[in-house]
């Protein structure tokens, strides 16, 4: 178990600052051709969530990106950037998010690639606790090395996004949404998660935290500077260092509680810091999450439950003044709980809470209304 995370400070996105901390990092770590190979296919899985401007800290930062491109060069692998965002897989839907996301121009450099390979595999992991088999996008499937790009974010769900979180990317398309249905309380998802960490394990794991976000994340929240860069072997423990930068308690992200229980992660206090000291961002707003579901409670008849749901339990706004109607949450929605009025509604009987609609909302038209009784009573 690698428990080492590398830490420099990185408070801009400048070429040169980035640049010279990536390369303190990967000297520490001795990153050299007995880690990389010629001819190796080296993926790089940034988070690519949804098409937004880098500026707006939804996706990794292709700054960051390029200058781990720069220091690859010098083994002669070939690198393919990738990664399967939310809604349909489609080669269209990948090039309208790169070119959104400042990707394209990675296509102009010699031995490095943009993926649009839209095909995948199923991969048995007899050794999953959760899950025994996952659908696994080719391009990454087939890689050689992987080097998971996550970026610094709080998450509606998962109360955290970061290295863990950013495999999930694997899973091609639509299918992402099956595991929503199938594995709608937030324990039983986030051991999914630690499953498919485990099946992939990248070989490196490059958190771009100079600029990140709290609040209604991954794509709703605040801009928070941060001002760090950090990397591990592990993204367990890169997850373990990035949850203290956003003033998280570790074991209070169901990823982390499920590797921790589960002996696969250390705990925080177990890992080993290497570089600058970390210091958690000030007053960061971290969403409300709760593991219990009125639905699990034995005895309850089912009409008091969907009034204790309807009542009490968390439920997304669509919000008028923002909403363009473009039907993204309809399409994405894995309980296809919304349907198009005027405006978009949800069914909160059919609802999961898995809050799809407003991760994927390019207009930022959704907001997950928590009642004040339900955050007592739902801890």
């Amino acid at each position: 178990m690698n428990n080492t995370v590398y830490i420099k400070k990185c408070n801009i996105y400048n070429e040169s600052l980035i640049k010279t901390s990536l390369d303190e990092i990967f000297s520490e770590m001795s990153i050299s051709s007995d880690f990389i190979s010629k001819g190796d296919k080296v993926v790089i899985k940034p988070n690519l969530l949804i098409g937004k401007k880098p500026e707006q800290v939804v996706t990794t930062h292709p700054l960051v990106i390029k200058k781990v491109i720069d220091y690859l060069k010098k083994y002669e692998c070939k690198v393919i950037i990738g990664d399967s965002p939310g809604g349909p897989f489609t080669k269209k839907r990948l090039k309208s998010i790169y070119k959104k996301c400042g990707f394209l121009e990675f296509e102009k450099i010699d031995n490095v690639e943009l993926n649009y390979d839209t095909s995948f595999s199923k991969v048995s992991f007899q050794d999953g606790l959760l899950i025994k088999s996952f659908q696994i996008a080719n391009f990454i499937k087939d890689a050689d090395l992987i080097i998971n790009m996550p970026k610094l974010k709080t998450h509606s769900f998962m109360k955290y996004t970061g290295a863990v979180k950013n495999l999930f990317g694997a899973i091609p398309g639509m299918k992402k949404a099956e595991y929503h249905l199938r594995l709608p309380e937030v324990d039983n998802f986030a051991l999914m998660l630690v499953d498919l960490a485990s099946l992939l394990k990248p070989n490196l794991n490059i958190m771009d935290a100079v600029i990140g976000m709290d609040g209604d994340g991954p794509s709703s929240g605040r801009k928070k500077e941060i001002g760090y860069i950090l990397v591990s072997k592990s993204p367990f423990s890169l997850d373990l260092a990035g949850a203290t930068l956003l003033n998280i308690k570790p074991e209070k992200i169901p990823t982390i509680y499920q590797a921790i229980k589960n002996n696969i992660s250390l705990r925080y206090d177990e890992i080993n810091l290497k570089g600058d000291e970390l210091k958690p961002a000030l007053n960061t707003k971290i969403p409300k999450i709760s593991r219990s579901d009125t639905t699990s409670i034995k005895g309850l008849p089912v009409f008091i439950t969907n009034i204790i749901n309807k009542l009490l339990k968390p439920r997304p706004i669509f919000k008028q003044d923002t909403c363009v109607k473009c039907g993204e949450c309809k399409l994405n929605c894995p309980s296809d709980a919304i349907t198009l009025d005027e405006y978009p509604k949800v069914d909160l009987d059919k609802c999961i809470r898995c809050y799809c609609c407003q991760e994927l909302c390019s207009y930022n038209a959704v907001k997950i209304h928590r009642p004040l009784l339900g955050k007592l009573l739902f801890k």
